[in-house]
């Protein structure tokens, strides 16, 4: 009968001397520490993963914040400096209004300041001439009621032109005011001639306006309730030597009062 015969898979050494079985680790360890190994380096690597992933994505959420919080910052700021512009532009030209008022009121100002001592003036010279009237009624007696009177009476030569300032009052009240002319007769020599003639209103010399005067037609038209201060020129023809001047004051062809002024004897 034959016989199995084993053989050891024990190693000799070259000495002839067997060697120690050699067992691993893996065949050495029982079943569930082997698993258990197995599974611990798998579960770490899920855990750093989750870690590592949450650490990006707080990271990357912090920065999407951030850029997200710069450009609303941006915006602000970009807004705030318009309105800022805006503001500085208004009070700019609120300033330049501010300037141009103030520029106005000083003119209006100087104006109006101009104006008082003016309206002072004419207030003082007519609180004068009230005066000097009321000193006239007093010396000189009364006419008839509304009769009209030649208060003073001054012509002057000038060249080829008179010069006259004339005062006329009338007496008396009456409900409606005198309206009439003055007409200037002139009575002297030309070319060894007596002449007489009706003198018309000339241009005043610069420089001579009295006054008062007046170089148009309208000039000897007369219209007043009290009294009427008048003043200009008459025009002289040439080569004329004035000698008298008589003044009429009519009222439609009717003449109301004259009276004459002797030029020889002023001269």
């Amino acid at each position: 009968m034959n016989k199995k015969v084993s053989v050891d898979s024990t190693q000799v050494s070259a000495d002839g001397i067997p060697a120690p079985r050699q067992v691993s680790s893996a065949s050495a360890r029982p079943p569930a520490a082997a698993g258990s190994a197995a599974r611990w380096p798998v579960g770490l690597a899920l855990l750093l993963g989750l870690a590592l992933g949450a650490a990006l994505g707080a990271a990357g959420g912090g920065l999407w914040f951030d850029d997200q919080a710069g450009r609303q910052h941006d915006a602000e700021r970009q807004k705030l400096e318009l309105a800022l512009d805006e503001s500085r532009a208004g009070l700019a030209q609120a300033h330049a209004q501010a300037d141009a008022l103030q520029g106005q009121l000083m003119v209006e100002e100087a104006t109006r300041k101009g104006l008082e001592v003016s309206l002072q003036a004419a207030q003082a010279e007519l609180g004068q001439v009230s005066d000097k009237l009321a000193f006239f009624d007093q010396l000189l007696p009364p006419g008839p009621a509304g009769s009209i009177g030649i208060r003073a009476l001054d012509i002057e030569q000038h060249g080829p032109t008179l010069q006259y300032r004339v005062l006329l009052m009338r007496n008396g009240a009456d409900d409606k005011p005198f309206k009439g002319l003055m007409q200037f007769v002139v009575r002297g020599n030309r070319q060894g001639k007596a002449v007489k003639m009706t003198l018309q209103p000339a241009q005043a010399p610069a420089g001579d306006v009295p006054p008062g005067a007046n170089a148009s037609e309208d000039a000897l038209q007369l219209s007043f309730d009290q009294f009427q201060r008048a003043g200009g020129f008459l025009s002289l023809p040439e080569g004329f030597t004035p000698q008298t001047v008589t003044l009429n004051v009519l009222e439609g062809s009717a003449v109301r009062v004259s009276r004459t002024v002797n030029l020889s004897a002023a001269d």
